[in-house]
């Protein structure tokens, strides 16, 4: 051995050192992950201790040896039994390291064995465990569970494949998939099959699948594409409720669920409805007359009725390939697409007017109503819903406007009344609340005294730059204005007030009053007239209410249960400008009248050379009023001869401008002041 052999007893022991040091580092950073290794340390620990010693012995014997190290220790080192020291040290560690072995790593080593062998029981009963859920998830599964091959062929369904399409899963088993798929769904399906297996995942899509009875099945189908086991993995789940419920969904959204009929909402799809934009079309909106007056009296369940019945009328009168709807409260629309025909839609128009004037029985009620609509026609009158269904509204007003229970096909020149008619209101309120609104009185003559027995309450509009302006300029804007009601009660206010202060004056007067239609409500006018009397102190039997045909027109149980309950008080009722509508004769025998009131166009041209001709209907008037027992009042008397003639025939009392002309508070108590004096007297 030469010096080089001798340094390699040192390099080992260098390396065993560093091997010891690298371990003891390695557990002192982190004890708890190194703690599985703690035996390792300790052998490595004594396994370097006998190494070094070992080879510390060698290293200094073998330098001695060639002049390392002094070589007085040869002779110490060479002794025979410090030579067998190294090996009894490696018998000690060797045993030392089998016992610890044995001590330490065989239970270690017996413990780990278990620990594995329970993991593995616990990895395979999972595996079991999940395996049976997986079966009896597939057993009994409310969704459909289907496997197919590539050519997706069913290699395996759940079985609730029976209570879903009616098959049992063998007789589905071994079948093309595509048998079962909607004829209508199958190229989709198809295509997001081969999407599938290019990576993208099936979510929700839906189809039909085929019953065993021939019906359609709506599912969404979910699946996956399995490269491993070349299979699709698909989930249906039935969609039936909830198509059911999208159904419910969809008709609440889109039908009005009181009368059945498509609602605001499916009209304005209808006619924005890309594919007949400028289409041809006829659009008629209607609105109920007196509907308001069942609601407040009958109730609502009573007026839910008539809706009910009013849209089964209407209905059955749209041609099949013209559609009604229900906008809301007791609005409806027609709609016949591809047509523009004036004489086609007002035919339909007058048709279902005619139809809902006719008696409505719902719950014992006999209940009369009648409408008016408004005709548009597209592209002419408007390309989209807001349009049209805007134009046929003022159509609509015009037809209310002049009456009610007709139509009005729609013109440019509404828009511009329309907007008059806004600043008319206003106008009207600006003028109520400035007290700009007076009252002037016409005498009423009876003819066989001619003593002023009545007066009748006008309403005049004191404008502030127009001056005094006459009924004709604002009245039928102010009848349908918000602020009719509140005009109509100080009407009857102050006409009541100035007719108890003339009887104070010893100036009994009857006072007749026209109230606007806002107010025959059978809560509004017994209210109203109850106040007036009560806060004026006027006897009922000094009160007249004058009727007009707009207002008898609507002709329902309530409003004349309401007016016979004011007759039955001693409220005088007088038929308004009788013998100018078809209204009148039907409804003379229907109301508790007291009077009718023959109109002035039957009494101005009449004079000392009249024929027989001329004078006919006055004078069947006057005739049919003493069979019924109805006093009579002639308007718009002009001229001596007139009342000569109205005497003549039995006519109880006149009024025109033959003896005054509507006066102010002041001058009417003038007037009658000196009446007696120059009283006329046919």
């Amino acid at each position: 051995m030469n010096l080089a052999g001798a340094l390699v007893y040192w390099v080992i022991i260098a390396i065993w050192l560093a091997v010891l040091i690298t371990v003891a580092v390695a557990y002192y950073k982190n004890p708890r992950t190194f703690g599985g290794t703690r035996l390792l340390l300790i052998v490595v620990g004594i396994d370097t201790a006998r190494n070094v010693i070992e080879n510390f012995y060698f290293g200094l014997y073998w330098g001695a040896q060639y002049g390392v190290f002094s070589a007085s220790l040869i002779p110490v080192l060479g002794k025979p039994y410090l030579l067998i020291i190294p090996k009894i040290i490696n018998v000690l560690a060797a045993s030392l390291v089998i016992g610890l072995l044995l001590l330490r790593w065989l239970p270690m080593a017996l413990r780990e064995r278990k620990i594995a062998e329970s993991e593995i029981r616990q990895t395979s009963e999972a595996l079991a465990q999940e395996m049976e859920e997986h079966r009896r998830l597939f057993e009994t599964s409310v969704d459909i569970i289907i496997v197919t091959d590539s050519d997706r062929v069913i290699t395996r369904i759940s079985r609730s494949c029976a209570a879903l399409l009616g098959y049992e899963p063998a007789e589905m088993t071994g079948r093309y998939g595509g048998e079962f798929v909607a004829a209508a769904n199958t190229e989709t399906l198809r295509n997001e099959l081969i999407l599938c297996r290019q990576g993208e995942a099936i979510r929700n899509f839906q189809c039909d699948l085929i019953h065993k009875n021939g019906s359609l099945v709506p599912v969404a189908l979910t699946g996956v594409w399995s490269d491993q086991a070349q299979r699709f993995f698909m989930i249906g789940r039935d969609m039936t409720e909830q198509k059911a419920v999208e159904k419910k969904l969809t008709d609440l959204a889109h039908f009005d669920q009181l009368t059945k009929l498509p609602n605001r909402i499916s009209l304005l799809n209808d006619l924005n409805d890309p594919e007949r934009k400028n289409a041809n079309a006829v659009v008629a909106m209607f609105d109920l007359d007196g509907f308001k007056d069942v609601n407040d009296t009958l109730g609502h369940l009573v007026g839910d009725k008539l809706l009910t019945e009013v849209a089964r009328r209407m209905a059955a009168l749209v041609p099949d390939n013209g559609r009604m709807y229900r906008l809301g409260g007791d609005e409806f629309v027609f709609v016949i697409p591809d047509s523009r025909d004036p004489m086609i839609a007002t035919s339909i128009a007058d048709t279902i007017l005619k139809s809902l004037e006719q008696r409505f029985e719902i719950d014992g009620h006999r209940i009369y109503i009648g409408a008016s609509a408004g005709i548009v026609f597209a592209p002419a009158d408007g390309t989209d819903a807001d349009d049209l269904i805007a134009n046929a509204d003022l159509a609509l007003y015009e037809a209310k406007a002049s009456g009610g229970r007709k139509y009005r096909l729609f013109a440019r020149t509404m828009r511009a009344k329309a907007k008059a008619r806004h600043e008319m209101e206003g106008e009207i309120r600006r003028a109520f609340s400035e007290n700009e609104f007076v009252l002037h009185f016409q005498p009423q003559i009876q003819l066989s005294d001619g003593a002023v027995v009545g007066a009748e309450a006008l309403l005049r509009w004191q404008h502030p730059q127009k001056g005094l302006l006459a009924p004709a300029a604002f009245i039928d804007a102010l009848a349908q204005s918000p602020t009719a009601l509140e005009v109509g009660n100080w009407i009857l206010q102050n006409a009541c007030a100035t007719g108890e202060a003339w009887r104070a004056m010893g100036l009994p007067v009857r006072m007749s009053v026209n109230l606007f239609p806002a107010q025959f409500h059978d809560e509004i006018i017994s209210a109203q007239v109850d106040a007036a009397l009560k806060t004026s102190g006027l006897p009922p039997e000094l009160l007249e209410i004058e009727i007009t045909e707009n207002i008898a027109l609507n002709n329902d149980d309530t409003k004349i249960v309401a007016l016979h309950a004011l007759r039955a008080r001693g409220v005088g009722l007088a038929f308004d400008d009788f013998g100018t509508g078809h209204a009148s004769l039907s409804c003379v025998r229907r109301y508790p009248l007291t009077r009718i009131k023959i109109d002035r166009s039957f009494i101005q041209n009449i004079d000392s050379n009249s024929s027989a001709e001329e004078t006919a209907v006055a004078s069947s008037i006057i005739a049919m009023a003493h069979h019924l027992g109805l006093s009579v009042t002639a308007e718009g008397v002009e001229t001596a001869s007139q009342a000569a003639f109205l005497q003549s025939k039995g006519c109880h009392e006149v009024q025109g401008y033959f003896y005054a002309r509507p006066l102010p508070k002041e001058k009417f108590e003038q007037f009658l002041g000196e009446w007696p004096t120059k009283r006329r007297i046919a």
